[in-house]
């Protein structure tokens, strides 16, 4: 996967098969925040549904220190499709 950062958004190219846990560990690459170990990474799937409107699907969470469950999931899993966008907060 390929990322760069621009801004407060990261943009890439991420693999239909990588894992919220390889997504989460590109980002604590970039984002110092990202990197303690009390950090939590909320992911949600956002794309248009057929009238046009923008939809946020929560797919997942991530923990810096512990391993979750949702840490295997991956992008073909959730559904994402190219076009879609990754949301990625960082609590």
């Amino acid at each position: 996967s390929r990322i760069a950062v621009v801004a407060s958004h990261l943009h890439g190219v991420p693999r239909k098969d990588a894992t919220l846990r390889e997504i989460s560990d590109l980002i604590k690459g970039v984002k110092k925040q990202a990197q303690r170990r009390e950090t939590r990474l909320d992911f949600a799937l956002v794309y248009p549904d057929r009238t046009g409107r923008n939809v946020v699907r929560k797919v997942g969470r991530t923990f810096g220190a512990r391993p979750s469950d949702d840490d295997d999931k991956t992008l073909q899993d959730l559904k994402f499709e190219t076009g879609d966008f990754l949301d990625v907060a960082i609590l």
